[in-house]
């Protein structure tokens, strides 16, 4: 496992309670899997799976190890797609904010790292994910305003 000090989903909690129910730490790494897959859909089955099969070929990263190592993720796509992928990115994290049932707020200057560091981590080093218990509907607002709003 990656150990950045930004993400390490499996050192994390080991379940997490989003807003539509309690999830374990597998089946959030399953829901950013499908968050990325279906951000990598947009430009067609044929690229995603050129951009998987580049990763991996490049990267020595499997679908299945983006959650752990996210930080690798995030440079792999930035050298194949260039420009593009703070696009990809951004959707990919949008993706998983509604997997989550969370509101989504896009940053300029963020990259797919930050958004999900940001999901993981609040102001105190308390995870967000934690607080949704307590709030049926929920927008995470960015790091600059230190608050998260209960609808």
């Amino acid at each position: 496992m990656l150990n950045t000090g930004c993400l390490n989903w499996a050192s994390a909690h080991a379940r997490f309670e989003p807003a539509y129910g309690l999830v374990s730490s597998a089946e959030l790494e399953e829901t950013l899997l499908q968050a990325v897959d279906e951000a990598l859909l947009v430009p067609g089955e044929i690229v995603r799976t050129a951009i998987f099969e580049r990763i991996e070929r490049s990267y020595q990263l499997r679908r299945q190890e983006i959650p752990e190592t996210l930080e690798t993720f995030h440079k792999a796509l930035q050298v194949i797609l260039g420009a593009p992928a703070k696009i990809i990115e951004r959707l990919i994290a949008k993706n998983f904010y509604d997997r989550l049932g969370l509101d989504f707020t896009g940053h300029n200057d963020w990259t797919i790292v930050e958004y999900f560091d940001h999901i993981k981590t609040a102001s105190g080093g308390k995870l967000y994910l934690d607080l949704i218990k307590s709030h049926s509907n929920m927008t995470i607002a960015g790091p600059e305003a230190g608050v998260v709003k209960s609808h």
